[in-house]
């Protein structure tokens, strides 16, 4: 009777244990393993025990690798037939094979006839074993690979960036300074002091008026507006230049004198702060210097990937005031601190979000407060919250599905009897047990240095100091909610200006021949510099501390498919992207024919470079150090559209992505993405693939060098693949017949002489659903070239290339190595020079820039 206890104990704990490893496949974690194979050790001893009190040893050794068999089995069962969605009928079909195997075996150990019944049984096994074995090692062999993976030196890259003298304008048409005055004539010695003063003179001088000159100091703005009339022409352009030494500063902020911080000694509030913030926390009376609700604001939701619009209510305007110390942007008081989330626990109700509730993004377009989700959450947190005096005002910001949707919410409701939290507004996905968030607007939480809290009723803003603060810290509050300078003119230059200060984007350029060069423009809520015309030039200026993204540009008419010839060149951006932190890139290429080119680019949470439109070429950039925190997305990146041809990405040097456990991408043409070319380019230390193709057609891929990635190349047939799914599901309504993708590309003037004369790889399109064994069959990753690359990884392979990459375009000559060959290959990877040795054994010429070319000059 014991043995039979013990026996179905150990059998049901096996099943357990293996149950806990299927959950936590993708994670892999060897102690549940191991912990699943001694339960599977002490239920085969207990199960051979049945069998006879002969070689009881052998016979435990053989019931356990029956065990085991069975376990690989059904492993091999769930993740290379099921998850594969092969057809239903060939996984009955291995199903029965399995068990009638394991009945045979069952009877052969059983019977005590004549040792060839055991030497059957053994073979059986070893066969059986072998069998599952082999199956799922591909799939272990693939994680020991994507997480062992140890960086490579880092290059050493770029040319020293020499410092620019500014030079003295002492022949400029009209001066400004902050001692100037309005009713003086504009003069070096008796300058103007406003931009708007200087404005109008140029206006009614009726002289050529080429340059008006800022002496250093700081310009209180909301915000400088130059129409039309303000530019220049071809002939005489107009220049607004710093002077002299020092730094022009154009704010939009307002800095807080030094004498208004005082210690808290309001007792209410005193009584919600921790005990070790007390004596730290300082305050400020914004209402005793003239700063009214109005200009502070109030917290509206923010992240790419809110659902606000849905709800009623007044949830949607500009970003609230930021606190800035010494030019560092302050958190808003939250829990936890720092950068550390919290994970949502159990999902108890998933709300009616767009691919949530019942499957479908559809209902979701015209619902209105929609239902959101419900999450369990521990007694801990349950006990934390209830500490908070209020809820009113208090928001989540976290990624509730994917990390690449961000998104905030006012906390909803808190059952601290049942420990469930829900979010007011509803997740755009489908929520997930484990998205890191966090609670902000918390004065309770106001812990730690860096932190702040505005009571906006009463107008008093409460910080907890940095440790580096001082009497002499600088302390300022962002108030403007418009352009620092926002210019509809022609053949303008703003050169060497500080600009900072905004809840919206620091500079907005709507006309032509326009350029903005040797600016710092930094401690802005939104984007830096938008410029949308034709002819406009960014050059060399520094963007950092940002809330969203760095330069957008935006240009040239795609019917006509005329370039807009903007140009990013030589440009730092850098730490961006603080509030909204995905898709918000170091620079965005919209239109036709723009280019970005040399800039320099690390600390970013997402992508570095995105692109939407035609022609633009990418080219000389160096980056590193951003998708700091996705995993699923690409330094460079853009997707799923058939509209999208003639881009060219060349001559990049991406190194170092990713951070914490995140793997993303070097380059990624996301969901059929069409019609791309990239040569020339070095990745290194791109922990997920160097080149993710998302099974486009006529991609073109050659002369890159990819170094030190899980796998250097993934080329998937994901399109082809969106047909077998759910018809419900998104995923299929973007490649279906007449699907999204369809009605982007038809929108597009992809069918005129002009389009058909530069693309004419559009000729041979077809959307013949019936007949998908075709590599001119659109959803196929076809008529694509791979070739000429050079790919080091640990394993020494392609990559992934799904069977229809390989039959439907040309996949071929790529040098493959393992990193062991790094040092015959280049000339000194240890510490950092990826230049190619003239004896590197490759058997092709490829087109690669020195490492002294990449980034600014």
């Amino acid at each position: 009777m014991k043995n039979k206890i013990l026996s179905v104990t150990a059998c049901v704990s096996a099943v357990a244990a293996s149950a806990l490893y299927y959950y936590y496949f993708t994670k892999w974690v060897p102690v549940l393993f191991g912990v699943s194979a001694v339960l599977y050790a002490l239920a085969a001893g207990c199960i051979a025990a049945r069998f006879s009190e002969k070689k009881p040893l052998l016979k435990g050794i053989i019931a356990f690798a029956l065990t085991c068999g069975g376990f690989f089995a059904v492993n091999f069962l769930v993740n290379n037939v099921i998850y594969k969605a092969v057809k239903a009928q060939t996984a009955a079909a291995i199903v029965s094979v399995i068990t009638l195997l394991f009945f045979i075996v069952y009877y052969l150990l059983k019977s005590r006839k004549k040792e060839k019944n055991r030497l059957i049984a053994v073979l059986a096994f070893v066969l059986s074993i072998a069998a599952t074995v082999c199956s799922m090692a591909p799939a272990q062999v693939q994680y020991f690979y994507r997480n062992s993976s140890k960086k490579v030196a880092s290059p050493v890259a770029g040319r020293e960036i020499a410092v620019k003298e500014r030079e003295l304008v002492n022949d400029a048409d009209f001066y400004i300074a902050p001692d100037g005055d309005d009713a003086n004539d504009g003069s070096f010695e008796h300058p103007f002091a406003t931009f708007g003063k200087a404005s109008a003179a140029k206006a009614i001088s009726g002289r050529r008026i080429k340059t008006i000159a800022v002496k250093a100091g700081e310009y209180r703005v909301d915000s400088l507006e130059f129409s039309a009339v303000d530019g220049g022409t071809q002939d005489c352009p107009v220049t607004y230049t710093a002077y002299g030494d020092g730094e022009v500063i154009i704010n939009g902020g307002v800095t807080l004198p030094g004498d208004s911080f005082k210690k808290v000694s309001d007792s209410k509030v005193l009584g919600r702060l921790a005990e070790g913030a007390k004596e730290k926390v300082l305050c400020v009376d914004l209402f005793s210097l003239g700063i009214t609700p109005e200009q502070y604001g109030k917290i509206y939701t923010i992240g790419g990937y809110n659902t606000a619009d849905k709800y009623d209510g007044d949830w949607t305007g500009d970003i609230y005031c930021e606190l800035f110390i010494n030019d560092k942007r302050q958190s808003l008081a939250r829990y936890p601190n720092g950068r550390d989330y919290l994970y949502t626990g159990d999902v108890v109700f998933e709300g009616e979000g767009g691919s949530g509730h019942n499957g479908t993004k559809f209902e979701f377009e015209t619902i209105r407060n929609p239902k959101p989700d419900v999450y369990k959450m521990d007694r801990e947190l349950s006990d934390r919250i209830a500490s908070w005096q209020t809820l009113d005002d208090v928001w989540m910001f976290g990624y509730w599905a994917y990390d690449w949707a961000d998104a905030s919410t006012p906390v909803g409701e808190v059952n601290h009897r049942n420990l469930t939290l829900s979010p007011k507004f509803v997740s755009r996905y489908v929520p997930k047990e484990g998205a890191p968030y966090y609670f902000f607007n918390v004065l309770e939480e106001l812990d730690s240095p860096g932190e702040w809290y505005l009571d906006r009723e009463n107008g008093v803003m409460y910080f907890y100091p940095p440790e580096d603060f001082s009497s002499s810290s600088s302390v300022e509050l962002s108030l403007s909610t418009g352009n620092i300078i926002k210019s509809e003119a022609d053949y303008m230059t703003f050169d060497g200006f500080t600009v900072k200060g905004t809840r919206g984007d620091a500079i907005n350029i709507t006309g032509n021949h326009n350029t903005v060069k040797n600016c710092v423009i930094k401690n802005v809520a939104g984007n830096a510099l938008l410029m949308t015309g034709y002819d406009n030039l960014a050059f060399g200026n520094e963007i950092t501390r940002t809330g969203k993204g760095g330069i957008i540009l935006d240009g040239g008419d795609r019917e006509t498919l005329t370039p807009g010839n903007n140009k990013a060149e030589n440009n730092l951006v850098h730490d961006c992207s603080e509030i909204y932190e995905t898709y918000q890139p170091a620079v965005t290429l919209n239109g036709v024919g723009n280019i970005c080119a040399h800039n320099e680019m690390f600390n970013s949470p997402h992508e570095a470079i995105t692109y939407s439109g035609n022609n633009h070429i990418i080219e000389y950039n160096l980056i590193h150090d951003v998708n700091l925190l996705t995993d699923d997305g690409g330094a460079i990146y853009a997707g799923r559209r058939w509209d999208f041809y003639g881009n060219v990405i060349r001559y990049n040097l991406i190194y170092d992505l990713g951070a914490n456990g995140h793997k993303p991408v070097g380059i990624y043409m996301d969901d059929a993405l069409a019609g791309q070319t990239i040569y020339g380019n070095i990745i290194i230390n791109a922990p997920n693939y160097g080149l993710q193709l998302g099974g486009g057609q006529d991609l073109d891929v050659h002369d890159n060098i990819v170094i030190n990635s899980y796998e250097p190349i993934s080329f998937d047939d994901r399109a082809l693949s969106g047909l077998v799914v759910n018809e419900s599901n998104s995923f299929y309504q973007h490649f279906k017949k007449n699907g999204d993708l369809w009605k982007l590309l038809w929108d597009s003037p992809w069918e005129s002489e002009t389009w058909r004369k530069a693309y004419p790889q559009y000729e041979r399109y077809s959307d013949d659903y019936s007949n998908t064994d075709s590599a001119d069959f659109v959803l196929n990753p076809g008529h694509c070239t791979v070739t000429h690359n050079i790919l080091i990884s640990l394993r020494g392979t392609i990559g992934y290339i799904a069977d229809t990459a390989y039959k439907y375009s040309k996949i071929e000559n790529n040098a493959l190595f393992k990193l062991s060959a790094l040092n015959k290959i280049f000339v000194d990877p240890e510490n950092g020079d990826y230049t190619l040795r003239d004896d590197a054994p490759v058997d092709f010429k490829i087109d690669v820039p020195a490492m002294s070319e990449f980034g600014r000059y």
